[in-house]
């Protein structure tokens, strides 16, 4: 006779109609976990750790002191959606750190950001504009009759030295030739005034031209107004690195880090890219323009994912000046850019028709098979979804017009489940190895470091060739009471609490459509249900 036995349990595909799942997968699994063949609870968020300082509802969080090992110090958290890069800079021992999205971009470090509770407590403009005006240079003394004069001109930079980096503007325009010869000096003053306000410009460099380049003659601080050039040819030095750094644009959005030195962002339609190691420095030249508007960036490997309302695009190179973009081979939109989570070798996020995957072996919808349109419109109002990344799981949260909620997708099985928690937003520490999630409350939480909770799983539809009966069921749990419901077309006809592994008894109804739900905290290895004991018993 036939009998129902499920013995590894997974998750759902409501594309699917019920009779036509595969025996293992589910009708309905919430706050459960199906991603090792058992069934088990999901745990609820822990106790809190930390209590933020702004009044208002959190958008980002960010731990602060990357190299402590703790719950609690330091929590960047912004009412806007920030994102944050920590510095690439060679011999950095205080923790530069750089952001976008709550204004015109910023950068900060550990003696200015961890004072207080309000964290960062305090921030510089990240980079330094070029100045508009160029120095003035005259020639000193009477020239030399007898000698050749030397056509000579002159540039600065303003520089801000803090915290063991500096930060070097673009060049100013080039002052106007001034000639002399070998015994005159050269006075260069009338430099414009250093802007005060979000910097913390403490010196000037000067160049001079020799051969069409523009080659180091001193630093002087940012207060002097003059300084006397006596220098021969051979004492000067390095050539201008900066001749084509900009300060980044002041709505750069989506900060995201690269291997190699590399930071991206981007503005409308276009990508930028820092000088490499020098965070601070934006050339023009690099610029990426791409045919749609960007949502938001992600990181594989060595390649950025350009995430727009059109195209995706990936943008390959070891270097900014060889940058090559590629078309991805599916077009699907981003509808948020904070659903966008990058997972080292993929980028998923959120596109209309489903959960988007980016990776070297091409692009798709990796819950096609699972959603449709309009069941994943339906579901989850893709536009409010933001995830983060945890243990190879892409964590999700969506809001559906006051339905609030999440889906965890499994990037190795593809299992897909859903949850009933909430949160405004959150941050995965791969230090701690911990997902920590801020309420509306200002409270952080960590994800799944509570007790376990309340599941319910519901399977397949089962249908058999003719009306028939079944007589008894057994659950092997580790630990019990757990809860089984018995439905026999549509209409549940039995509710056991089961205490022990031992098979109980079902009333006398036949049925052709059978359904089984679990329900309760443990983990759960198979359910069965034959129509005799000797059956049951035999499988």
């Amino acid at each position: 006779m036939p009998m129902i036995k499920v013995q590894s349990f997974g998750g759902i595909a409501p594309v699917i109609p019920a009779r036509f799942l595969k025996d293992t997968m589910a009708q309905t699994a919430v706050n459960c976990e199906v991603f090792n063949g058992s069934l088990k609870s999901l745990p609820d968020v822990g106790p809190t750790v930390h209590t933020l300082a702004k009044t208002g509802t959190t958008k980002t969080i960010y731990r602060y002191g990357q190299d402590l090992v703790s719950d609690t110090q330091y929590w960047f958290h912004w009412l806007t959606d920030v994102d944050v890069c920590r510095g690439q800079i060679a011999g950095d021992t205080s923790e530069w750190t750089f952001y976008t999205g709550d204004g015109p971009p910023k950068a900060t470090y550990a003696a200015i950001a961890t004072a207080g509770n309000n964290h960062p407590a305090a921030y510089r403009r990240l980079g330094i504009p070029n100045p508009d005006a160029s120095c003035v240079a005259i020639a000193n003394g009477s020239p030399d009759a007898s000698d050749t004069p030397e056509t000579r001109v002159y540039t600065y930079t303003w520089v801000a030295k803090e915290a063991g980096y500096d930060m070097e503007s673009g060049p100013a325009p080039a002052s106007l030739p001034v000639d002399c010869t070998a015994d005159q000096t050269v006075t260069i003053s009338d430099f414009e005034p250093t802007p005060q306000s979000g910097y913390n410009i403490t010196h000037k460099r000067i160049y001079r031209s020799v051969g069409g380049l523009f080659l180091f003659l001193a630093e002087i601080s940012a207060a002097a107004d003059s300084y006397v050039d006596d220098a021969d040819p051979d004492a000067l030095g390095e050539i201008l690195p900066s001749l084509y750094w900009n300060q980044p644009p002041d709505d750069l959005a989506g900060l995201t880090n690269m291997p190699n030195g590399m930071m991206a962002g981007f503005v409308s339609r276009d990508v930028y890219f820092c000088e490499p190691y020098r965070p601070h420095a934006w050339p023009q030249n690099y610029v990426q323009t791409v045919d749609y508007p960007v949502v938001g960036l992600g990181r594989m490997d060595t390649t950025l994912a350009v995430l727009t309302t059109g195209v995706p695009y990936l943008m390959q190179g070891s270097s900014p000046d060889s940058v090559a973009v590629v078309k991805s081979d599916l077009e699907q939109a981003c509808v948020s850019k904070r659903s966008i989570v990058s997972f080292g070798s993929a980028v998923l996020y959120a596109a209309p028709d489903g959960l988007m995957m980016l990776s070297s072996n091409g692009s798709k919808i990796i819950t096609e098979k699972l959603f449709d349109f309009r069941l994943w419109q339906s579901f989850f109002k893709p536009e409010s979804i933001h995830a983060y990344a945890h243990d190879n799981k892409y964590i999700a949260f969506y809001d559906n017009d006051g339905t609030r909620g999440g889906f965890i997708f499994d990037v190795a099985s593809g299992e897909f489940t859903l949850h009933d928690m909430w949160c405004e937003c959150g941050y995965q520490d791969m230090q701690r190895d911990k997902l920590f999630l801020g309420h509306a409350n200002r409270t952080l939480k960590v994800w799944q470091d509570g007790d376990n909770q309340d599941y319910t799983w519901k399977s397949k539809k089962f249908t058999m060739p003719q009306i028939m009966g079944f007589s008894c069921a057994q659950l092997e749990s580790e630990a019990y009471p757990m809860v089984v419901k018995i439905i026999a077309d549509d209409a549940v006809i039995h509710t056991q609490t089961v205490q022990s592994r031992d098979p109980f008894r079902l009333p006398a109804v036949v049925g052709r459509d059978w359904e089984l739900q679990i329900e309760g905290r443990e983990e759960v290895f198979s359910l069965a249900m034959a129509t005799s004991m000797t059956e049951l018993a035999s499988v």
